[in-house]
Formats: C-alpha cells, structure tokens, sequence
C-alpha cells in the first residue's frame, strides 16, 4: 500500500504546475494520522512528524544528527502552520488532521496571527487580535524584499563593519525584487512568537533610547528561549486563476498596495492598498531553544518554485524559471532601470541541492499528509535546510560585542530560492553572526529586527 501511494503521490505531483493542476483523487483521511516511527530516520528516541498543532519540544534527541533537525524542523512547519485560534500565537484546537490545508481556507495559520513587525515596532499598543471581525483577518504586506529588516539608509561603511562583504549584494542590489513568471512581484513579511514580541514591546526596546539602555546594560540584546522568528515570502494569485490554484497552495488574503516608483534611495514609494490572493512560496522559522541557543535555521519552499540548476524537469511549470528564457540566472533587477513586471530568471545553485536525505523525508511527510486530507495544499510543501549549533554556546557565554560565536553552525549550504534569490552562495551566520546596535556594536542574538528602530522616531 506504502509502495502504492508514493507511486500516486509522484504522479500526482508532476501533474501539478505554477499556473494550473487537476484535483487529486480522494484517499482515506483520519485524525492525527503519522506514519510509523520505522519509517522515519528521527534518530531512536524522537517521535517522529505528524498531523498536528503540538510544536515539538527540545527535547534530549535534539541537534544530535542532521537526520533529527530534518524531522524537527517538519514538526515545526506541520504545527505552525495549523488554524489559528481566537487568541493570538494559539491553535484551534477544535480543528482536525482530516481538514489541515484544505484549499479554499483563507483563515489563518498560528504564525499569521503573530504579531508582524511592524506591529512590534510601533510606538502604540499593536492591535488586539481579532479573528471574529465584521470582515474576517485581514492583513497588511508592504515589503518587497526580505531584507528590508536591514536598514538600507545607514551609511555604507557602517553597514560593512556590521555585515562585512558586498554590501549591495547583501542587500539585494539595494532593495530589488523579485518577479514571478506570471510577472507579479513576490511580497514578504516578518513576524514574532508571542515570546519575542512580549519580550520587545515589555522592555520597550522599540523606543531607540530604550534599546540603547538595554543592550548596554546587558551586554547585548539575548531572546528569551523559545522565541520564533518568522519570515515569509507570498506570490501573488490572480483572481482568474484562483479556482485551480487554490488546490496547490496556502493562499491568504492580504491588503496589497500599488508600487509607484522608487525614491532616491531606491526604496519604494507606495500608493492605494487593495485586496489581493496570496500564495505562500517561501517560509524561514528560526526558532531559539536551550540546545539550539544560536537558533535553529529552517527553510521551506513550495515544490515549483524553480529548479536546481541542470535539473530542469520538462513536466513541471515552474513559478520562478522559464526553459524559453535566454536571461542569466540569479541576476537582481536593477530599481530605475528594469521594470517590476520583468520575470526573474531563478535556478537552485548545484551548490544548494536539496540533500537525498531531505528528498526522501519530503516524500514522506507530503505522503503522510496527503494520506490524512487527500486535498491538503501542505502536500505541495518541501523542507530545504535546516541549519543548526553542533557545538551551542550559551548566551552567558556569547562575545558581547558583533561577531556572534555560530556554536559550530552545519550545514553551510542553506539558501531559499525566494528569499536568497541572489546570495545563495552565503549561508544564515554569514550576516546573522553581525546583527548588533549602537556604536558599540552590541549584539542583537542573530536578529536583524532591531534596524528597525531608528533615533529619528524618538519624540
């Protein structure tokens, strides 16, 4: 049966492309359903992934082996992105295996309801959470690269001693974007567990005078464990494909605005918000625990998102790769000069290759979820990397000016093709191990999200 359904799960995938799929044929569901633990190299006393909104302890079996941060890392992806409840950061718990990802469900996951960071950063109260509202949850996105969290309007020689190397490069080409084939610009956004946020907005270090105090009296600025760093990248689903779309991915509804050009620090200036579809491509979960205080790095990526490069699979319609295309790949458009609608050319490089190891627990766990909801666009996910501390180093122990210690960070190779699109050559502690504030160069836990707060908001 095993054999059977992998073999319908292969097929199934192929069929599927960026632009349209045919709807699967029903298999039994039931709650809660996970594979045997045989099936799943978890190492011998981890439970292996299933169906369900427990996010996973940290538990003794932890940053043991690769194999283990790979199964850890899908628990956390299957828990996270469970419906979330009335209270913010919490599961419905009333929903049920045999529904999780059912397409056509706008509501939110749990890490939708964290707080977003702008939400952390304003210098009011963020408002409450309310998913009973007249109109349903309805979220705001703004950001067209993931780095925006680095302040691209600090003085060049700053950002270098902070980020070292090519700093455009590290900055996407100053803020460039990215442009799917259907030549719609990819939206990110950033969030915070309740944890994170809490600790933030308690010790109002989203005041610069505030965080500047901080971190000089404790040497740094240091996460309570357990904090969750979210960073998500969103595709944009035109309305005339929704019907067959909806089928293949986790589609939110979002309050979207129009670009209308750059200003002079090639930041862009944004006119009327309208309500659009959005397909998640790209999910980053860094997750701080007692044997991963140097967090644990996960990336996930739709299926179709692009290809490894000289891989180029003829069945499939890619997201962010045309076979007729003659551009170079990887290469960052330039604000002024090319033009938002232009497709971005987009491979894996060789050198980020989803391991075999990886592929062969992707195949399980999407037949895991496929054999729970038939119909679950969650099936249509695949982990990338998981990047973790073989040797941590407590926080006590840390340098407490930038550069960070990486506590033995593995692998070096982790890049999401969305997110990374134009350094994927560079992997997490490359810039994270940087992340500091203030002329002492404090540091900020790996985190970039301290940038986002700025003397000149002081009143």
């Amino acid at each position: 049966m095993r054999t059977l359904l992998f073999s319908f799960f292969l097929l199934s995938l192929i069929s599927i492309s960026c632009e349209s799929g045919k709807k699967d044929k029903k298999l039994n569901s039931r709650v809660g359903f996970s594979q045997k633990m045989a099936d799943f190299d978890c190492g011998a006393f981890c439970d292996p992934p299933s169906v369900t909104y427990q996010l996973p302890a940290d538990s003794s079996c932890v940053n043991s082996s690769q194999n283990v941060m790979n199964c850890f890392a899908w628990k956390n992806f299957l828990a996270l992105n469970w419906l979330a409840s009335d209270q913010r950061g919490v599961p419905d718990t009333a929903a049920v295996a045999a529904d999780y990802g059912m397409p056509g469900d706008y509501k939110p996951t749990v890490w939708e309801s964290y707080l977003s960071i702008d939400d952390v950063f304003a210098s009011k109260p963020p408002a409450q959470w309310n998913l009973r509202s007249k109109n349903g949850y309805m979220k705001y996105i703004n950001e067209i690269n993931k780095f925006t969290d680095i302040n691209a309007s600090l003085p060049k020689p700053k950002l270098k001693a902070m980020l070292g190397g090519n700093v455009d490069e590290i900055m996407q080409a100053k803020g460039a974007w990215l442009t799917d084939q259907s030549g719609n610009i990819v939206w990110y956004e950033i969030r915070m567990n309740t944890i994170e946020s809490d600790f933030v907005r308690d010790n109002k270090l989203y005041n610069y005078g505030s965080l500047s105090a901080f971190a000089a009296q404790n040497q740094g600025v240091w996460f309570p464990m357990e904090s969750i760093e979210i960073k998500a990248a969103w595709r944009i689903i035109p309305e005339d494909q929704l019907e067959s779309l909806k089928n293949f991915y986790k589609i939110s509804m979002a309050m979207v605005p129009e670009i209308e050009g750059f200003d002079k620090n090639n930041k862009p200036i944004y006119g009327k918000y309208s309500q659009k579809y959005l397909g998640l491509v790209g999910l980053h979960i860094i997750r701080k625990t007692n044997q991963s205080p140097q967090f644990t790095w996960m990336t996930f990526e739709h299926v179709n998102n692009a290809p490894t490069d000289g891989k180029v699979d003829p069945s499939v319609k890619y997201c962010f790769y045309d076979p007729k295309s003659t551009d170079k790949p990887n290469q960052s458009p330039v604000p002024g000069k090319d033009s938002l609608n232009k497709p971005v050319q987009v491979v894996r490089i060789a050198d980020n290759a989803i391991s075999p190891e990886i592929q062969q627990l992707n195949k399980q766990i999407q037949n895991m979820i496929k054999a729970s909801n038939p119909k679950s666009v969650w099936q249509y996910y695949q982990l990338v990397n998981v990047q973790w501390p073989e040797n941590p180093v407590k926080d006590k122990d840390n340098n407490k000016k930038a550069p960070l210690m990486t506590g033995g960070i593995t692998p070096k190779n982790i890049a999401n093709v969305t997110m990374e699109t134009y350094i994927q050559e560079k992997q997490c502690m490359d810039c994270h191990k940087n992340a500091s504030v203030g002329d002492q160069k404090y540091p900020t836990d790996y985190s970039f999200i301290f940038l986002k707060v700025k003397p000149k908001l002081e009143k």
